[in-house]
């Protein structure tokens, strides 16, 4: 005797779908919520490491936090006079890494981090060249204003001398901003090219209109920076001054004080009116992070 054997109905095969389509809406975003957290605690423990770079450097340097760059020349080549380096090769003995200058959420990797830059592949010294470059792109964004003021100097080799600040400046070092999550450039808005080793702060005047940037190396006349935070237009690269909240509304931040954490765009810029080009005023001093008072 024949046994029959029942399959699925049509309308049953379309049960079964329909739930695991269902399943597959609740959980998909759940999986990519997870994956975002992440790479934002990979990215935190990036810029922590990179900061305690910085602070094991100022304990050979008496204290002096280092410099942004050398000499502004871009050029990594050993035989010239005027040979770059950038902060991220000056800390890079202490931290033995030039992977961890990227954030995860970075979709560039090494090689889009030559892009405008000189091409490593362009000179001998191939390797000399792509560690600066990846330097220059790392993103993570020091508050150079305040720790690494940039003079405008003719007497320097390309006109750039710059200077490092005191890491005990800081009033308050656990509130006051060391390194932050930088972008390069962008295109339509969408971020290219990878960070940027230096950020602007949003204001530079206290209160009362004086200056509250510490004074620029002697024999300088000038001075260097990426023009502040451009609020006007909310397409520029430097609408946040070069720092950039590659984890949605968030930025990562470590702090003079060596801890790290992070921080919406609005809390980065807070006691400040922030206008084009630091024609805003600081009006809280205890909610400004990025000044050492």
């Amino acid at each position: 005797m024949s046994k029959f054997r029942r399959g699925f109905t049509l309308i049953e095969l379309l049960v079964v779908i329909a739930i695991i389509a269902i399943l597959a809406a609740i959980l998909f975003p759940v999986f990519a919520q997870a994956k975002a957290a992440a790479k934002k605690t990979a990215d935190l423990s990036n810029i922590k490491q990179y900061g305690t770079g910085f602070f094991l450097y100022a304990s050979d340097t008496d204290d002096a936090a280092p410099l942004v760059q050398w000499t502004g020349s871009y050029d990594a080549n050993p035989a010239r006079t005027d040979r770059d380096q950038a902060v991220g090769n000056l800390v890079q003995p202490y931290i033995k890494s030039y992977a961890m200058f990227s954030c995860p959420t970075d979709p560039v990797g090494d090689l889009g981090r030559d892009v405008d830059l000189i091409n490593p592949s362009s000179v001998p010294y191939k390797q000399q060249q792509h560690e600066f470059n990846l330097a220059v792109k790392a993103d993570y964004g020091y508050n150079v204003e305040y720790f690494s003021p940039m003079g405008y100097d003719p007497s320097y080799p390309n006109a750039f001398h710059p200077a490092g600040t005191s890491f005990s400046s800081p009033a308050k070092s656990a509130e006051t901003i060391l390194l932050i999550n930088s972008v390069w450039d962008r295109a339509n808005g969408a971020p290219r090219g990878g960070g940027n080793w230096g950020v602007d702060c949003p204001c530079v005047l206290n209160p009362d209109g004086s200056s509250s940037l510490p004074p620029l190396p002697a024999g300088s006349i000038g001075r260097w920076w990426w023009g502040g935070w451009t609020p006007s237009n909310p397409n520029a690269w430097n609408v946040f001054g070069g720092a950039w909240p590659w984890h949605g509304k968030f930025a990562n931040i470590v702090f003079a004080d060596g801890h790290a954490g992070g921080k919406q765009m609005s809390q980065v810029s807070a006691g400040c009116d922030v206008k084009d080009g630091w024609g805003g005023k600081i009006f809280d001093k205890n909610l400004y992070m990025w000044d050492l008072d």
